[in-house]
């Protein structure tokens, strides 16, 4: 979870700089916004992110519950897989969205909802 912070983080920091052009955005590992409006299109208090922190908090209790009860793991060892397999879907979903997907944009916001129902879920099974 603590590279899905730095992820979240990078992405603030990327947001906050000067897109660079279109010829070197093209070589760049990650996404870069192509302007400020981007944000605007992305709200933090969308529908979207509520889908993507439920995704994200069921993924993680389900994942977790199933490798505990039925595959008999110890609690200690499932709730770190069922955390990161939760993140791994939620980038693989932006790196999708950002490569292939109809909207062609990567939402460091979406990553952050993911983030956060990651971490109630944890809290939840910690309970």
């Amino acid at each position: 979870m603590t590279w899905l912070l730095v992820v979240a983080g990078l992405g603030c920091c990327l947001q906050a700089s000067e897109a660079p052009g279109n010829a070197e955005r093209d070589l760049l590992p990650w996404p870069v916004p192509e302007n400020r409006e981007t944000a605007k299109v992305d709200p933090w208090l969308g529908y979207d992110k509520v889908q993507h922190l439920t995704f994200s908090f069921l993924w993680t209790l389900s994942s977790q519950y199933a490798l505990e009860q039925k595959a008999g793991w110890r609690p200690g060892r499932a709730w770190p897989l069922a955390a990161g397999t939760s993140a791994a879907v939620g980038l693989a979903k932006e790196l999708y969205d950002w490569k292939v997907g109809p909207s062609r944009r990567f939402s460091y916001r979406d990553l952050v909802a993911d983030g956060l129902g990651i971490a109630l879920a944890v809290g939840f099974i910690f309970l």
